[in-house]
Parts: C-alpha cells; structure tokens; sequence
C-alpha cells in the first residue's frame, strides 16, 4: 500500500511539472510571435539629415540628370516609331510656283507642263554625260554633243506628247538642212499645216524684236548661220517664266566641250542677255556663232 501511494504521489508530481513546462514554452514562443520587431532605419550614405526637422519633414537632396544624347534619324519620330516617307518636293510644281513657268501660247497647260518635264530628262551635268546622252539619242557612231541639236529637240517633243501619231525618230533630224529636198518633205510630213503654222524670218536673231514676237513653249526653231555664221541650229522652246525671259534644253559650245543643259535663249527687256546674243555677238566665234541668216519657226497650233 505505502508503495502504491508513493507511486500515485509521482504521477502527479510529473504530470504538474509537464503543464508547468508546457505552459512555460507557450509563453515564450507568444511572446517571439506577438511582440513587433524593432527595427533600425537604415539611411543611404550620400543623405545629409537636418536635425531641426522630423522625418515627415526630411528634404531630399536634388538630382538633376544629364541626358546622353541621342541621334535621331529622319526614319522615326522621338518615341522611335517609323515616320511617313518624305516626298521629294516636284521640280515642275516648284518652278510653277517660283514664277518659273507660266502658261503661254496655244499648247494647253497640260502639255507645257509635260513639254518642261520631258526637256529636264535630257539636262546633263558635264560635257562626258551629254556625250553619253547623244549616243543613246542618236546611236553610237552617230551621237555627239556638238551635233545632237536636231534629235535632241525632236526626242523632247516625242516625250513631251506633240508630235503624237507621226512616224518620226530623232535620228530623221540629224544634220537636217531644209535646203534639200528629202529634208523639205519630212519637215512637212513631222509639221504639217493642220497642227504646225510654219513661219520665216529673215533678220538675224540680235535684232529680233521679242517683245512684238515672243517665242513660245512648243516652237521648233532651224536658225540659219548666215554670214559669217559656222554652224546652224535646231532647239524647241521649252518653258517662259513670268518675266518672259524664254528657255531650251539644248546643246551648245562651253569652254570645257558640248554640253546638253537649259539655257536662256533671250530677256526681251535685256538684248545682252541669253545664248541668242551670245551666238550673234562675235561672228566665226569659237565656240560657235550662228542666227545672222535668221530663222524658220513652226508653232503648234491650238488643240
């Protein structure tokens, strides 16, 4: 008996020291789980603090940023997207805006724009590329830049869209002389009297009066050397602009060689200005004088 008592009285000597200890462990661990956790603010180095003012207050030092630079190209805007293509401004419209080109005589303004367009074509920058621009008009062996003026100006009018329906190459031109009688009969058949007023005059190109007779885009001119003259000429006027100064892609003398470019060919309100002066101004010049025996001139007619 005395043992089972002793033996009952550990039990429960056990069993107060276990919740004793349970209770002690849940105490703890409450008190770990509970309790916030202190923490110590930690403050970037490069930050000076003002002792006077709270932390709501802190003023923060200012950063001013340098932007790299960066190279935008014409393709895409500054958020880097494509841009729409630039159109190329048109040379045509330009001048006709500039006062360049004014719209005279019987073609109708959509041909004196085709006939201006058509001449630029064949404008060249050195004497090398209107040699090469005279064989593709011409053909090789028989295109050169001091000898081109016929084909030159009849492949102009075949591009600007005058002499539609009629069976003519610019090769038909080369070295043409009306004097002959071939010569006479394809002028007739290329510039016939129902599309082409055929006129003649026989005083030279310096005294030609521009005001009372100005030329006009679409005329075919043959000028005569004449006297003391060394070569004759074929061109087609081209463009006027609004100070009637009158204009021709066609070939003439430089210094450097032949060229194929625009050229003024008379100011009425300046008789020394233009290539017309400049061919009468010396006889046997050089670089080629011509107009002292006057000129035949076909004018197309009104459509």
């Amino acid at each position: 008996m005395a043992t089972l008592k002793y033996l009952s009285l550990g039990l429960v000597i056990g069993i107060l020291v276990s919740i004793l200890g349970i209770g002690f462990i849940l105490v703890f661990m409450a008190r770990f789980t509970y309790l916030p956790a202190t923490i110590t603010p930690v403050f970037p180095t490069n930050i000076r603090l003002n002792p006077s003012t709270t932390p709501a207050q802190e003023q923060l030092p200012t950063v001013t940023f340098t932007p790299t630079p960066t190279v935008m190209t014409p393709s895409t805007d500054r958020m880097g997207s494509p841009l729409p293509p630039t159109e190329t401004p048109d040379a045509v419209q330009t001048t006709i805006n500039n006062g360049g080109l004014i719209f005279t005589g019987a073609l109708s303004n959509t041909q004196q724009i085709a006939l201006y367009r058509a001449s630029l074509n064949y404008v060249q920058s050195s004497v090398h590329d209107s040699i090469h621009k005279a064989k593709e008009i011409n053909g090789v062996g028989y295109g050169n830049s001091d000898n081109i003026c016929g084909p030159l100006a009849i492949a102009i009018m075949q591009d600007g869209g005058l002499l539609n329906n009629i069976e003519v190459v610019p090769h038909d031109f080369w070295l043409l002389n009306p004097n002959a009688s071939g010569d006479q009969k394809l002028l007739d058949r290329v510039f016939s009297p129902d599309r082409f007023l055929h006129i003649k005059f026989q005083g030279p190109l310096n005294k030609t009066n521009w005001h009372d007779f100005p030329l006009q885009p679409g005329d075919f001119l043959y000028i005569w050397h004449g006297s003391g003259g060394n070569f004759d000429h074929m061109l087609v006027v081209t463009r006027v602009d609004s100070n009637l100064n009158t204009y021709s892609v066609t070939n003439y003398g430089t210094q450097a060689g032949f060229v194929i470019a625009e050229t003024l060919l008379y100011n009425p309100s300046d008789p020394t200005a233009g290539i017309f002066h400049t061919w009468t101004q010396e006889r046997n010049a050089i670089l080629g004088s011509t107009g002292f025996g006057g000129f035949d001139l076909w004018r197309p007619l009104s459509p």
